[in-house]
């Protein structure tokens, strides 16, 4: 979930790219970006633009760390993780990919998944459905044990098989759980991949009873 922006220092990147003032100030105590971290997040941000890259989660990136009262230096090096994993997600996922999936792509990437598996994974979809959801997904059951392999795996194989996004939603809040409950974090998500987006059996309708469409 994004942090709430906050109006004093939040707002340090315009919507062109450019940087807000040095003086602008966050009422805490010492939450303040001095003018070298400025020039470098503004530096970044104009490379970004120049190769196409969308810039708006570097602003997000920004405002999350302003936030949380981080210095300016760790501010800067957050957002310069991000705009390399960005500038590597969007070369994989070329220029189809939307925004959200670039962003979701980048976070996946930087959770260890490799560029060349995301590329693969919006290949396969096309433009057929968004990918925004399946690469968050990949990123927070990695966050929570599951081997890399095994992770890309299950959501290559929920893609493939056409899961909506409910039901890529409720894999992910099923290996949760189980993981919560002591599963094995690979055996987990193996599992749920393997039956998510199935009907279950109690919803099939009955077959009529033979005898009853004999009497009619």
């Amino acid at each position: 979930m994004r942090t709430p922006k906050i109006r004093s220092l939040a707002m340090l990147l315009a919507l062109a790219g450019t940087v807000v003032s040095a003086g602008a100030q966050d009422p805490r105590p010492g939450a303040r970006l001095d003018p070298a971290s400025l020039a470098a997040i503004n530096a970044m941000v104009g490379s970004a633009k120049a190769q196409g890259i969308p810039v708006g989660p570097l602003h997000d990136k920004v405002n999350e760390g302003v936030a949380a009262g981080a210095d300016g230096p760790h501010i800067v090096t957050a957002v310069r993780i991000l705009s390399m994993d960005l500038a590597s997600a969007y070369k994989a996922l070329g220029s189809r990919a939307t925004v959200d999936e670039i962003k979701a792509a980048a976070y996946a990437m930087h959770a260890g998944v490799p560029a060349v598996e995301l590329g693969k994974l919006k290949h396969q979809s096309g433009l057929r459905r968004s990918l925004s959801l399946p690469f968050t997904v990949l990123a927070d059951i990695i966050s929570r044990g599951v081997p890399v392999r095994t992770a890309a795996n299950a959501i290559r194989s929920l893609v493939g098989a056409g899961a909506k996004d409910k039901d890529i939603s409720d894999f992910q809040r099923n290996v949760k759980v189980d993981i919560e409950q002591g599963a094995p974090p690979a055996a987990a998500a193996e599992t749920r991949a393997q039956g998510a987006g199935k009907p279950d059996k109690s919803d099939k309708p009955e077959k009529p009873d033979q005898n009853d469409q004999n009497n009619r």
